[in-house]
């Protein structure tokens, strides 16, 4: 069976990039509302409302906070086009999960995509969805929240 020499090149860049046409974009941050440098910001990265109630995330970006300048910084994240849900967490201790008092009740900062939730309970996974993609590039603010 004889194949052209294109075929075989387009089979091989298919096979190399895993049959996939998924591309980082960067895209602007903004985060609001940073108490202090300590630690590091969290990005939680959720494709769909189960992952989000059960604080399995898809993905997690780390971003320094060492820019920010009277509580605000300004950044880049790299993901891949989709529509996702994404959540913030002032790492303030660096162990990558969200500390609690005795009650329950948040110890560090929190925020979502393009969304500030003032409740005491998880916000619905469609308040915080953002769509990536080429050609929609906004920036995404996450305004951070301390309860304590």
């Amino acid at each position: 069976m004889k194949y052209s020499v294109p075929f075989l090149i387009t089979i091989g860049i298919l096979l190399a990039t895993g049959f996939t046409n998924s591309t980082n974009i960067t895209i602007p941050i903004i985060v609001k509302n940073i108490k202090n440098s300590k630690g590091r910001l969290s990005i939680g990265v959720f494709k769909d409302a189960s992952s989000f109630e059960q604080e399995k995330p898809f993905k997690i970006i780390l971003v320094s906070k060492k820019e920010q300048v009277n509580g605000t910084l300004k950044s880049t994240i790299e993901i891949e086009s989709g529509i996702y849900g994404l959540s913030m967490l002032d790492d303030e201790n660096s162990d990558y999960k969200m500390q609690y008092n005795m009650i329950g009740m948040p110890k560090e900062g929190f925020g979502f995509s393009n969304y500030y939730h003032a409740g005491f309970t998880k916000p619905n996974f469609k308040q915080f969805l953002v769509v990536i993609n080429q050609s929609q590039k906004p920036p995404i603010t996450f305004n951070l929240r301390y309860i304590l």
